[in-house]
Formats: structure tokens, C-alpha cells, sequence
């Protein structure tokens, strides 16, 4: 990922941070609520690119375990307050398709793991409704959507199909040009909608979309190794001594 990109990239985490802290102002408009859930889901593949280009095989088992051990603590978190609605309510069926640990979802294989957080994630959905009370939220679940995307995107993948060199290049221009996108032609153009009702969150959005220059920084190069003159050394006779020798 190159400096503008980086800086970009700075720029979107800013904006995503802005909209998370501000969920309930904006939840209610529909086509805003899914052009961030769009917005976010370039984020999030930008972030997965960015880990394939700048680690080697060995660093991409690393990154799948965080990948998988983010997910399953996102999943747990929600699945801990549908279980908790499910038993206040006496819904056993609920109950049991939500009773997991962290441990119960990374000790399971991949496949089974991202069906089991892709339910836990749908089943929440289903009864948002009904679970304000106990802490969930559109924003949340969004969250645990991307971080079960991200973890797709590495675990579905045989390690030398991971995208790299032009590809990933490419992939990450892609979804740069997807996000700008989103952000210029949908989010940017309803956020005046709020401007009456909450100035400040527009304001802050306003300042979280500017992207900032931080310039790569450069090492200063090693000066010229100065190449050695040959100098051609003058032997000069020895001076007389004053002595002569007798015959």
C-alpha cells in the first residue's frame, strides 16, 4: 500500500469511527444505514489486502489465528446477549443455537466456525427488535459481518492462492475506488440531512473526510564511499654525511 493509500485508509478508519459513535442518529435512514454497511465492507477488505501484501507465508497463519480469535470474540459478545433474551423468555430453541464460549468457536474448524458466527450474527438480526435492551446493536452486528468477511478472506483461500504482488495491487485500487465512491456519491450527499437535528455530528464527519498528509519517511542516503587516490611516493637521496672512506 502506497503513502496516498495509507493515508486514505486513515482518512475511512476516521469517518467509520465518526458513523460508529453516532449510530442511532443515522440508523433510521435506510439508504445511509446501507451505504455504511457498504463503506465498511471496503474497509474491511482493504485491511485483509493490506495484511496479504506485507506478510510472507509464515506471517499468514499468524494473521488467519487473529482473524479467527477477533471473529469468535465478536460473535460470543453477541451471542451472549441472545442467549441471555432467549432464557428471559423461555425460547430453548434460541437458547441453544447461542450457547458458546470463545474456546467452543476457535477450537472448531473454519467451515463450521464462520457458519456458526454467521448464524449467531443472523439470529441477532432477526430479534434486533427485541435486544436494545441488552446491548445490541445495528453497528455491532455490522462489525461482526466485516469480521466474518475478513476471516473468509483468508481462510477460504489455499495459502498459494493468497493474493499477492499485482494482483493485491490491484484488488486494493479496486476497492479504494468502491469506497471513495460510496462515501462521495451516497453518504456524503445525505449527511446534510442530520444538519438540523445534530450539526455536531455533521461536523465531525466533515472533519473526519479530510485526509491528511503524513509523507513517507525516507532514510537519508549513505554519502559516496570517496574513491582512494594512488599518490607515487618521490624517494629523495640521503643527505652526505661528510664522511669519505680512505683507500
Amino acid at each position: 500500500m502506497n503513502t496516498k493509500q495509507q493515508n486514505k485508509l486513515a482518512m475511512y478508519l476516521a469517518v467509520k469511527g465518526v458513523l460508529d459513535a453516532n449510530n442511532p442518529v443515522w440508523q433510521s435512514l435506510q439508504a445511509f444505514a446501507d451505504g455504511y454497511t457498504d463503506f465498511t465492507s471496503h474497509v474491511a477488505r482493504i485491511q485483509t489486502l493490506e495484511l496479504s501484501q506485507v506478510t510472507d507465508s509464515t506471517g499468514i497463519a499468524q494473521d488467519k489465528k487473529a482473524s479467527k480469535a477477533a471473529m469468535a470474540t465478536a460473535a460470543q459478545q453477541i451471542s451472549a446477549a441472545v442467549h441471555a433474551y432467549a432464557v428471559k423468555n423461555k425460547n430453548n430453541t434460541l437458547a441453544n443455537e447461542t450457547d458458546f464460549t470463545v474456546s467452543d468457536l476457535t477450537g472448531e474448524r473454519d467451515a463450521d466456525v464462520i457458519k456458526d458466527c454467521q448464524n449467531i450474527h443472523d439470529l441477532a438480526n432477526t430479534n434486533i427488535a427485541s435486544l436494545a435492551a441488552y446491548g445490541i446493536t445495528a453497528a455491532k452486528l455490522t462489525a461482526l459481518q466485516a469480521a466474518i468477511d475478513a476471516f473468509k478472506a483468508i481462510a477460504t483461500k489455499p495459502r498459494d492462492n493468497i493474493v499477492t504482488g499485482k494482483t493485491v495491487t490491484q484488488e486494493l485500487s479496486d476497492e479504494f475506488d468502491a469506497a471513495d465512491e460510496t462515501l462521495s456519491e451516497i453518504l456524503d450527499g445525505l449527511i446534510g440531512q442530520f444538519a438540523a437535528t445534530n450539526a455536531k455530528f455533521v461536523s465531525d464527519y466533515q472533519n473526519a473526510r479530510i485526509i491528511v498528509d503524513a509523507p513517507a519517511s525516507h532514510a537519508s542516503p549513505n554519502p559516496p564511499t570517496p574513491t582512494p587516490t594512488t599518490q607515487t611516493a618521490t624517494i629523495k637521496p640521503a643527505a652526505p654525511t661528510g664522511l669519505t672512506t680512505k683507500p
